[in-house]
């Protein structure tokens, strides 16, 4: 999380709701919620590749 204090904007904000759905992530898979994992993989890749391509453009 000490990236997240560090990061500002869009960044930091993109890394906050990773943190989130890895969360989830870990939710789901630990059977807390009874619910999909794949749902909340595509998010996280969708939200990676998004932050990856913020990243690179600064």
């Amino acid at each position: 999380m000490g990236a997240v204090l560090d990061a500002q904007g869009v960044v930091g904000a993109k890394i906050s709701r990773l943190a989130r759905e890895f969360q989830e992530l870990s939710f789901r898979l630990s059977g807390m919620v009874n619910a999909d994992p794949e749902q909340v993989l595509a998010d996280i890749n969708t939200d990676a590749a998004e932050l990856r391509r913020l990243c690179e453009a600064t």
